[in-house]
Order: structure tokens, then sequence, then C-alpha cells
């Protein structure tokens, strides 16, 4: 088939408009969307979800196997949750509302909540039992769904 110099250059249009549209797209978000909004897409919280659910595995195994003169357990829980806070305030959109609104509104509460667990995990001796509040608003929230 012959394709004129008229069609060529329409083709060649077509497939900038296309491109430009599909890249544009994504730009049209960081426009429509105010600076005090995050766009998390569904991908996003499912990562960021699992990775917090296998933080939350971890912290579990740490304080069934604590003894109350280990330092480095300690020390360990209130690594992971400083691990587990960072994911909460990426998913939280780093306090900012977002396109999530189950979890926005539970997210900030639940991050409270990780701050008062890493509180009495740092006394002398350190207590977890605020630990167990942390999994349990993972487990009400999940509830809902």
């Amino acid at each position: 088939m012959y394709l004129t110099s008229w069609r060529i250059t329409s083709l060649a249009l077509l497939t900038i408009v296309v491109v430009t549209s599909i890249v544009g797209c994504d730009q049209i978000r960081k426009v429509t969307y105010s600076g005090g909004f995050t766009y998390l897409d569904e991908q996003e919280v499912e990562t960021l979800m699992r990775k917090m659910g296998e933080s939350m595995t971890r912290l579990d195994q740490l304080v069934a196997e604590t003894s109350p003169s280990d330092d480095s357990q300690q020390r360990d829980i209130i690594a992971e949750l400083n691990r587990l806070e960072g994911f909460a305030t990426s998913l939280s959109g780093g306090h900012t509302q977002t396109n999530q609104f189950l979890i926005g509104e539970h997210i900030e509460g639940f991050i409270s909540d990780i701050g008062t667990a890493k509180m009495f995990a740092g006394m002398n001796p350190p207590k977890y039992y605020k630990v167990e509040y942390v999994t349990q608003s993972c487990v009400e929230c999940h509830q809902l769904r």
C-alpha cells in the first residue's frame, strides 16, 4: 500500500498526540491535586501493606523471644517499630490527605500507637504490652474490610 506524505504526516502527528496524552495523564495528577494531597496508587499501597505485615511478623517474633535483661532484643524491637512507623508514614502520604480514605481514617491513630509502643519499649525495664495495641489496631482495621 502506497502512503502519501499527507497520510504519513497525519499518522506521525496522531502518534505524537497519543504518546503525549499517555505521558501527560500522569502529569495531570500533579496539577489537579493540591499540594497537601498525596496520590497513592494501588500497587504502592499493596507493597507498603505487605512490608508492614512482614514487619509485624518480625515484631511479634521479637517480642515472643524477649527476656527482661536482653538489651539487644530491646534495640531490635525499637528498630522494628521505627521501620514499621516509616512504612505507616509512607502509607499516610507523609501525614497528608490521600486518595486512600479508609486508610486515612485510621493511619494517624496507628502511627500514634507505634509511638506509644516505642516509648514503653524504651523504658528500663522495657514494657512490650503496648506492642500488642499496634498489632490489634491492624486486626481491627482489616476486620472492617
